[in-house]
């Protein structure tokens, strides 16, 4: 097994399998390694001797802790470089409600087998409430993501190097921060028509259609109900969705927690504009 070299990581529903498309379709062009699964960024490591092991975690499973039960340190990622992929908490914390809600159950199963998680397994299993209540849950909800981005903003300085990728920032320049990537991870030189290309073949409406066509046959990118958009992986893929979901009492609830709580670092105050 080749050494990792590369750890995506990120809190649920931040974007990442978008990610790894466009990663994977680039490094697919580049290379030439046709007839591959884009999502399975590991396995390209060993296709090509230029192509670094890229993985893909969501590090310690946060949606299923409370805050207080997170790991604090970070040290197991030391000797390798680290992109962190973080999105507007308010965002996060409805997408991931419809994921535990409507799509939690299609991989429950593989979860729950993992070591680290057997001392929550009672409470790994779909989530039976609303929206509203939703948002003040001890696990995985607001409380939870802060917290998690804040011991990964505190130990951002352990990975031999570190990128921190905003959500917003890779939708509002797909280009720039694709290459930004690519560059970070060791594969440079890449042709701007290789990452137009990417891009394009990750845009949302073509992962929907793949989506709903279940061309790669895996729960990764499968819908649960195809008459309910709330129930795919790609879902909607949009900044600032929440205030569709959330009223003004809740936002400020959140709002608040955000401003009291979270880094500066991921620079996700409320006074400042995404």
């Amino acid at each position: 097994m080749l050494p990792i070299d590369v750890f995506i990581i990120s809190f649920p529903k931040c974007g990442r399998t978008w990610l790894k498309f466009m990663i994977g379709r680039t490094i697919v062009h580049q290379f030439g390694l046709y007839n591959h699964n884009y999502l399975n960024l590991d396995r390209l490591a060993a296709l090509h001797p230029l192509v670094p092991r890229i993985v893909a975690t969501h590090d310690d499973d946060p949606h299923w802790k409370k805050s207080d039960e997170l790991f604090t340190s970070k040290t197991v990622y030391q000797d390798v470089k680290v992109i962190f992929l973080a999105r507007d908490p308010r965002d996060v914390l409805v997408s991931t409600y419809f994921e535990q809600k409507k799509r939690a159950h299609i991989w429950i199963d593989k979860l729950i087998q993992k070591p680290h998680l057997q001392a929550y397994s009672k409470r790994i299993k779909p989530y039976s409430g609303n929206l509203s209540s939703y948002l003040k849950e001890e696990v995985g909800s607001i409380d939870t993501i802060i917290k998690f981005y804040n011991i990964w903003a505190e130990n951002r300085t352990i990975p031999k190097d570190f990128l921190l990728l905003r959500y917003e920032d890779l939708q509002q320049n797909t280009h720039k921060e694709l290459r930004r990537v690519m560059n970070f991870v060791g594969i440079k030189e890449v042709s701007s028509e290789i990452i137009a290309e990417a891009v394009k073949y990750a845009s949302f409406d073509n992962m929907h259609k793949m989506e709903t066509d279940e061309i790669f046959n895996s729960y990764v990118l499968k819908p649960t109900n195809k008459n309910d958009l709330e129930s795919y992986k790609t879902r909607r893929g949009k900044v600032g969705g929440f205030t569709d979901y959330l009223n003004e009492e809740e936002i400020a609830y959140i709002n608040s927690k955000i401003n009291d709580a979270l880094s500066d670092f991921y620079r996700y105050r409320t006074h400042l504009n995404l």
